[in-house]
């Protein structure tokens, strides 16, 4: 397996801000951000880096990845009731999931009450973490968690299908909402080869048409072991270590805290102050 990692040494900095470094994953539907999610969680947390992974996804798919039973949904909460710990999991590589599926209505009726008291809560967890995972929906249904997130990471396959949504998810984020800054992985691939080859595809169109800055971040291989740890609930890193897929997630989680730079130079506040108060934003009729 290729150390994918050189290339990045002689540039990374650490994060050494309050929040830890928080990280958006997304791209077109099947290319796999789940597992790529799950599998950096698990691969950051046996690495020692307390991965804090938020669920913005329906159909509880991250729990089962990470072998951890389902939790209520933010969308779910009652008004008066309900908690953070109805919300959240560990699993026992010491990865805390949170699931925080809502659509942006179901987000705008709870009350200012639960924000507050999931926002103090969350805000304690949040600050105890060494780094945040975002599984994000689609942009063109939620936009609001890749908004607020410190940094994006779109997820590519060498399917053409795949960067053109891939492409088409990059221009609405920089077109609508002003993000400029990407970080590209490329999943599923025979080699990096390959993985260098999708990577050129989506830049030579985006370069020209975008105006954005794209970062090449590494590859993880099409991998039978990843079906079968899935098929397991079992993270690859655990149930397959040697496997080319453990050891790049190995790799990448290793340098993910090294991608740490934002879009923007501001001070962030906790992850839910942010979904809460940019949702009510964007909720508000432009004026003409």
């Amino acid at each position: 397996m290729t150390d994918q990692a050189a290339s990045l040494r002689q540039l990374a900095r650490p994060h050494t801000g309050a929040l830890p470094p928080m990280f958006a994953l997304t791209g077109a539907r099947r290319s796999g951000v789940s597992s790529l999610c799950a599998g950096l969680a698990a691969a950051a947390a046996l690495a020692g880096q307390r991965p804090l992974l938020l669920d913005h996804q329906n159909g509880q798919t991250l729990s089962r990845l990470a072998g951890v039973p389902a939790s209520a949904t933010l969308g779910g909460l009652r008004v008066s009731r309900g908690g953070l710990t109805d919300l959240m999991v560990a699993s026992r590589h010491d990865v805390t999931l949170v699931n925080l599926a809502a659509s942006p209505d179901e987000r705008s009726r709870l009350s200012e009450r639960i924000w507050q008291r999931l926002g103090s809560e969350f805000s304690a967890l949040e600050k105890d973490c060494g780094v945040t995972l975002i599984d994000a929906p689609d942009p063109a249904l939620d936009p609001v968690p890749l908004l607020i997130a410190d940094n994006l990471v779109l997820v590519i396959t060498p399917q053409p299908e795949a960067i053109m949504r891939g492409y088409a998810c990059m221009k609405r984020l920089a077109t609508d909402f002003g993000r400029r800054r990407f970080n590209v992985l490329v999943n599923r691939v025979h080699g990096q080869d390959e993985a260098h080859a999708a990577f050129g595809r989506l830049s030579s169109v985006a370069g020209d048409y975008l105006g954005v800055s794209m970062r090449w971040v590494g590859f993880v291989p099409e991998d039978a072991a990843v079906r079968k740890s899935e098929a397991l609930r079992r993270p690859v890193v655990e149930a397959f270590p040697g496997s080319e897929a453990a050891l790049a997630f190995a790799q990448l989680a290793a340098m993910l805290p090294l991608w740490h730079a934002p879009d923007s130079g501001h001070t962030r506040t906790s992850y839910l102050e942010q979904l809460h108060e940019t949702g009510k934003a964007l909720a508000v009729p432009t004026e003409r």
